[in-house]
């Protein structure tokens, strides 16, 4: 059995053949426009599917890259401005009671201003109190320390407005009291001499002229404290009109004391109980009746020197 012999044939490479390295093909970049910071892709090396557009979530933008991208390195966020702080209010005080508020302060401004006060040191330090009242709610959590300021200016306001009314209502109403017992003492001194003997016991027919002039005291004492407290003071207050009602009477009671005190001899005068001009009795009367706290006091002294003390053990 012959065997089948394989021929390799002699292949030769034709006479005009020469091998030649075949050219690259040229390199290009492509950028994609609709992630152009993202991934490159060179034609041959990348896989198309690597460099699929990234649409979705910032999770997804986030993703490791595909398999040889290089991931490209994040800019930096910029830091954010701080927002400015609202003015805040505490707890119940909305805009509405600030506006009211300021409100309030610019009407009492208007009115101290306009010479609702009549004392100047008063009105400035109303004004003070306003002034710190009107800074105060420049702060978020002033307005419980404006309302408090204004709360004093406010009082100091009422005051001064009940003071000036009570001036002219019960201090003119002293006033009239004061000119009615004046005509009284006058008259007495005068034409009602006469009279006294009606009233006067036997013996002390002297007594008369010291109880006038004691209450003509006493009326004077009433001209000097109106003109005190409501001219220049100006803080005539009616919790007083009592002291001025009882003025004219306590003033003749002191002048009828001033007598007894000269004729018992206590006091003496030109060597003698009984002076022969009364002229420095009357005035003594008057000077009493028109301070009578200063000889209330001295009778006062006298009293307590015959008195024992209560808190002596004797």
């Amino acid at each position: 059995m012959a065997s089948a012999r394989l021929e390799i044939p002699n292949w030769a490479p034709p006479p005009d053949w020469r091998w030649e390295p075949t050219a690259t093909p040229a390199e290009t970049v492509d950028v994609d426009p609709r992630a152009p910071m993202r991934a490159l892709r060179i034609p041959g090396l990348l896989m198309p599917e690597a460099l699929h557009p990234m649409v979705g979530s910032s999770e997804a933008m986030a993703a490791t890259p595909a398999e040889g991208a290089q991931p490209m390195e994040q800019a930096p966020t910029p830091p954010a401005f701080p927002e400015k702080p609202r003015a805040t209010h505490p707890r119940g005080v909305d805009e509405a009671h600030v506006r009211q508020l300021h409100a309030r302060i610019d009407e009492l401004y208007r009115r101290i201003a306009s010479g609702a006060i009549p004392d100047p040191g008063t009105a400035e330090q109303a004004l003070t109190w306003l002034k710190q009242a009107r800074e105060a709610l420049l702060s978020p959590d002033g307005y419980d320390e404006a309302e408090y300021y204004y709360s004093l200016a406010q009082t100091r306001y009422a005051i001064a407005r009940r003071l000036w009314r009570w001036s002219y209502t019960y201090g003119l109403f002293v006033f009239l009291w004061g000119i009615a017992w004046l005509g009284l003492y006058l008259w007495a001194l005068t034409e009602g001499r006469g009279y006294s003997a009606r009233v006067v016991p036997p013996g002390y027919e002297g007594i008369w002229e010291p109880i006038m002039w004691g209450g003509l005291g006493g009326v004077c004492g009433i001209f000097y404290s109106l003109y005190w407290h409501v001219a220049i003071q100006r803080d005539f207050d009616r919790q007083y009109v009592m002291w001025y009602l009882v003025q004219p009477l306590l003033g003749s009671m002191i002048g009828m004391i001033i007598y007894m005190i000269i004729t018992v001899g206590f006091l003496t005068i030109q060597g003698t109980s009984t002076p022969a001009n009364p002229l420095f009795m009357y005035l003594l009367a008057f000077i009493a009746g028109f301070r009578q706290r200063f000889f209330l006091e001295l009778i006062d002294r006298i009293v307590q020197t015959f008195t024992p003390n209560p808190r002596s053990k004797a």
